[in-house]
């Protein structure tokens, strides 16, 4: 059988069944081979419809000997149906399922799988279904029974025992055939099984063992050829990113070092040095610096655009916000103020005149910092001597993004931060062609908040304690989330707290903070609440990211649980950042495990790292940093938190081959490549950073 033929030829499907295959993007032979089944169902021995208990979860099958249809009430349909097997009956409901009188009919065969609970009101024993297939005939349900039964995900006009039917043809009849490109030296070192059984096995599973065996195999194989891929591209990155290397030492380097009222950490002399040894070669930096909340990632940031300076060329750090960008240009402008550096500030809300002036002078060739949100990466906005892109907190921008402030200049050097700590199966796909340092110590004398989970009736506490330490001169964030992904209802939200926050609070002066403000708004307000004219400051998450006010000392999130465990983190980061013991309070009514998870996660610890596995538990990959954002590739069968072993192992598999053989052309790697090329074309234009 041709692996690329189309299915409509295989014996059974036809063409109608081959355009529904298609809505799960099944075209060929291959497409169906790699669909695996989502869960499977141990029919080797099923209850007779005979002395059923109720209270149980059970798998049944019978004939439909009589249909009623009962409307409880408006938006409630019950369908019962009575089923014999021969040797007893059972009673088998359906719930607001009104659809499926029309498929229902006296005679059809039915397998059934749900709960059994005694109806008091029938006076009989009855089925409640979870899950159910139906069967022209007793011959097409023996076809399904009597084994280990795959179920496959399916779409609308798509039935299991059509995905079955399919499945025979291919592999219980044993017609199709498949190259495994593993070198048998590789599999026995690996002790990895060969490919076409494993195929075979997840398809139906023979046994516990072996399937496990197998689905390792083809976890291997899904992380293997993509660690390839990534090893590769870093192999290409190093031979065609020629740069200028940069001074790592010089007058201005030494007098800010000098001029620090605070000591770096060690873990901040490690990644200092670690980019000091990158910038001093004539390949581009790539490398990504992960640290928690108020680890010190700016002093390497301003270190990597004053080697730019040092060497004549301009330095520039992107970041997503104008508060954020604003502050950094404040903040810069501060710690330069005796040092002979010109910095620039380019932002979507500039004076015309003030924006044309800072766009000329970055045409030029002189050496200056600039600082900026997504103008930077403008048309309009050239670099021709850009030496140095920082990019911070990278994961809010896209791949396309980062790579366009990248190509306004020739191969310059790029130095990515980011505080959301990424779990080490993550760092390893994600960010897998980029060097990593990691800052895992906190400036000495910083102490992590305390966190406290209330709930609404409790909030008259919170605000007592608070109260308290107001009067001390310390300072309050009160947050509220974003709803439903509305600005607007997120605005009302917050509106609404600032009222009743500011009759609570009489004494003191209340600010407001939103997405909805005009920048120089929100750089006022931010100012104020610096300054300490504003003591409480309402707020939404945009002050999230990047926000530094060492004298806010306590938080309080309304509605926690509608947030992400990550941002409950970066809101938590905002205070406690001046030194003294800080207090966050969460507030909410969590009823999903999910919601209650993160609330109990928060509460029990303030290590980000520990926070970012939790976070990648609840929520999986797809949605921690966002496909599309992290550019991380959607594996079928790997689980990233499950299979981190087996990831590590391709990792080190592939790397050493890269490294022997980095085009893949010996005799032992020419299949491995030929599946590269054909199966894996996408990784090509994965570009990461």
């Amino acid at each position: 059988m041709n692996l690329s033929a189309s299915l409509q030829y295989i014996k059974g499907v036809g063409p109608k069944l081959a355009k529904h295959l298609e809505k799960l993007s099944i075209r060929n032979v291959t497409d169906f081979v790699y669909y695996f089944p989502r869960l499977y169902d141990d029919r080797r021995t099923l209850p007779k419809l005979v002395g059923i208990e109720y209270g149980e979860n059970i798998q049944a099958y019978g004939r439909i000997l009589d249909i009623k249809e009962r409307k409880v009430r408006p938006g409630l349909t019950i369908i019962n149906c009575k089923i014999s097997d021969g040797f007893g009956t059972l009673s088998v409901q359906w719930f607001n399922q009104a659809f499926l009188k029309k498929v229902l009919r006296v005679g059809l065969w039915v397998y059934v799988r749900g709960k059994v609970e005694f109806n008091h009101f029938e006076k009989e024993t009855q089925l409640s279904v979870s899950e159910h297939e139906f069967y022209q005939s007793y011959e097409e349900l023996s076809m399904n029974l009597g084994a280990i039964m795959p179920i496959y995900g399916l779409k609308a006009g798509l039935y299991q025992y059509q995905m079955r039917k399919v499945a025979k043809a291919i592999f219980k009849e044993n017609n199709f055939e498949i190259e495994d490109p593993l070198p048998i030296a590789l599999k026995r070192s690996l002790n990895l099984a060969d490919l076409k059984p494993s195929i075979i096995e997840l398809h139906y599973p023979s046994s516990r063992e072996n399937f496990n065996k197998a689905r390792t195999r083809l976890v291997f194989d899904e992380f293997f050829y993509y660690q390839l891929r990534l090893s590769q591209k870093r192999i290409q990155f190093r031979s065609s990113s020629m740069a200028k290397p940069l001074r790592v030492e010089g007058k201005l380097i030494d007098a800010y070092f000098s001029n620090l009222e605070y000591t770096l950490t060690n873990a901040q002399k490690r990644v200092i040095n670690e980019i000091k040894g990158d910038l001093s070669k004539n390949t581009s930096m790539n490398r990504l610096v992960q640290g928690d909340v108020g680890s010190g990632k700016t002093d390497l940031a301003i270190f990597s655009l004053l080697c730019a300076v040092e060497t004549g060329k301009i330095g520039a750090l992107m970041a997503p916000t104008e508060i954020l960008v604003v502050q950094h240009y404040l903040k810069l402008k501060k710690l330069f103020h005796n040092l002979d550096i010109k910095i620039h500030l380019l932002k979507s809300k500039m004076k015309a005149a003030e924006k044309r002036a800072t766009v000329e002078a970055l045409k030029g060739d002189k050496a200056c910092i600039v600082i900026g949100t997504h103008s930077l990466i403008q048309g309009y906005v050239e670099l021709p001597n850009l030496g140095c892109v920082i990019i911070d907190e990278q994961h809010r921008f896209g791949v396309i993004q980062r790579l366009e402030l990248r190509k306004k200049g020739i191969n310059p050097h790029a130095l990515f931060l980011t505080a959301t700590p990424i779990p080490r199966s993550f760092m390893l796909t994600s960010f897998g062609d980029l060097e990593k340092s990691i800052i895992d110590e906190l400036p000495p004398g910083r102490k992590a908040p305390n966190t406290y989970f209330i709930n609404d009736s409790e909030l008259e506490s919170a605000y007592t304690h608070c109260k308290k330490r107001l009067s001390m001169g310390e300072q309050l964030y009160i947050v509220y989330p974003l709803v439903e992904e509305s600005e607007k209802l997120d605005l009302k939200s917050a509106v609404e707290g600032f009222e009743i926050i500011k009759a609570q609070f009489q004494s003191y002066t209340v600010g407001l903070i939103h997405g909805r403000l005009k920048p120089q708004e929100k750089s006022e307000i931010m100012k104020e609440f610096k300054d300490n004219k504003i003591q409480i400051l309402v707020a939404t998450t945009v002050i999230e990211v990047g926000i530094d006010v060492p004298n806010a000392s306590m938080m309080i999130i309304r509605h926690a649980e509608r947030f992400g465990l990550s941002q409950l983190h970066q809101l938590r980061g905002r205070i406690g950042r001046g030194g003294q013991q800080s207090d966050c309070f969460l507030v909410g009514n969590p009823k999903s495990d999910s919601g209650k998870g993160r609330i109990k996660a928060m509460v029990e610890t303030n290590d980000g790292f520990k926070l970012s596995e939790i976070d990648l538990k609840i929520r999986g990959p797809g949605d921690m940093l966002g496909t599309k954002q992290s550019g991380i590739p959607d594996f079928n069968l790997a689980n990233l938190i499950k299979d981190e072993s087996i990831l590590v192992c391709s990792k080190q598999v592939a790397e050493k081959i890269i490294k022997d053989d980095p085009n893949l052309e010996s005799l032992d790697y020419r299949k491995i490549k030929k599946k590269l090329m054909e199966e894996h074309t996408e990784l090509l234009e994965l570009q990461l950073n």
